[in-house]
């Protein structure tokens, strides 16, 4: 296939260890070790979700009676898989380095001790996407917020702006050989395997096998493998990966993000409103179609209530259903790059399904753009409180802007 040199509608230094401040430190801690880790919650899944969940672990571990996130990352189904086996090998838990400007969350390693297992598994796709797994009745799986999952080329690629749909389904299924966009490389042509959310989406959106892609896999490197794979390759022109969004935005200064048209679309459309902004604005309104939910699952009674207190309270911290007066969840979730399903005006109830709108009770685009753009709004003024005593012309105060 022939690409034409087309330009992508925006409405229309190498890296060491590219998803941290810093590497991992050398020394060894066990991940039972409560002095050091204090109150743990131990998750396994998504290295997609991990730049998101490492923000929400430095502001749990600050608190007055600290709670200690140890997440090991093998991917999506892989993690869900894992769910109901005791926990072997490694796993990060972070830690925040003030000495930085801007302080920079420091990921570390710890060892798991005999018969540890997780509490919550987090997946990039439903329970149903997965595969591998047969869930008991006893699990729930609980859609957080929402993840945009981009393709990205190095930074010094500035021909291709886009894909579409059909030239993705090309690229991935027939690899190299399809000549797509110059990507006739196999060994520059990047992706995750057939457990991984990340490229479960991508084929949910491309018609593609997840377990048929024609690539150059990053294994158990997992995001961070294909953000090096693409960034260092050797034919830069040539390399082409695809990561989660909250992945993405800490190396925008070595990736270009790509804008998508999905199938039926005659547009394609960047994650943001153009391709040096980040806001989600493409996601949120629907236009930008390759995203899903980030999904927690733990195991529940016969009344479907959590039998884990450290899997509800990690949930709840995530969804803003349980508040903590340190932090707001649509802060955190807007600065690390994912998107609260308040923020959102469309929904789907399947992995690459058809959109429909969605209108949630607590609005919170202002805040979620306020914390993604570290800019204010326009037309967002500052409240503080709930309902209407601090606003104005109808509208009401919501995560400390009038909606």
């Amino acid at each position: 296939m022939t690409r034409l040199n087309r330009v992508a509608t925006g409405v229309a230094t190498l890296v060491g260890a590219l998803l941290s401040a810093h590497a991992a430190k050398a020394q060894t801690v066990m991940c039972n070790d409560t002095t050091t880790l204090p109150n743990p919650i131990i998750l396994t899944g998504s290295s997609a979700f991990e730049a998101t969940v490492k923000q929400f672990a430095v502001k749990l571990s600050a608190e007055t009676t600290p709670t200690s996130i140890i997440y090991q990352v093998p991917g999506s189904c892989s993690g869900v898989a894992n769910f109901s086996a005791a926990l072997t090998g490694t796993a990060h838990y972070y830690t925040l380095d003030t000495t930085m400007t801007p302080p920079a969350v420091v990921t570390n390693n710890c060892t798991f001790a005999a018969g540890q297992m997780a509490d919550v598994a987090i997946s990039d796709v439903f329970l149903t996407s997965c595969t591998n797994v047969t869930p008991p009745s006893t699990w729930k799986d609980v859609p957080g917020p929402v993840q945009a999952m981009l393709f990205v080329v190095p930074k010094s690629n500035t021909t291709t702006q886009y894909l579409t749909a059909a030239e993705a389904e090309d690229l991935y299924g027939c690899g190299a050989g399809a000549g797509i966009a110059g990507f006739d490389q196999l060994g520059g042509i990047w992706c995750r395997d057939q457990n991984s959310g990340t490229q479960i989406t991508i084929a949910k959106n491309t018609g593609l096998d997840p377990a048929a892609f024609v690539c150059t896999s990053a294994g158990s490197a997992g995001t961070g493998g294909v953000i090096n794979g693409v960034t260092m390759y050797a034919t830069p022109a040539k390399a082409i990966g695809f990561i989660g969004a909250d992945a993405y935005d800490p190396q925008r200064a070595n990736l270009n993000s790509l804008a998508f048209a999905g199938f039926g679309q005659t547009q394609a459309y960047y994650s943001d409103s153009g391709p040096s902004t980040a806001d989600r604005r493409n996601v949120r309104n629907g236009h930008y179609v390759i995203w899903g939910y980030e999904h927690m699952i733990a195991t529940v009674d016969s009344s479907g209530a959590f039998t884990n207190p450290k899997a509800a309270n990690f949930i709840g911290w995530i969804n803003g259903t349980k508040t903590d007066p340190s932090f707001d969840a649509v802060q955190v979730e807007g600065a690390a790059g994912t998107i609260p399903t308040c923020a959102m005006s469309v929904q789907r109830a399947t992995d690459g399904g058809p959109l429909s709108c969605y209108a949630p009770t607590d609005t919170c685009n202002c805040a979620f753009e306020a914390a993604i753009t570290k800019t204010t709004p326009a037309n967002c003024p500052a409240c503080t409180g709930t309902g209407t005593s601090t606003c104005t012309g109808g509208l009401s105060c919501h995560h400390g802007f009038c909606e």
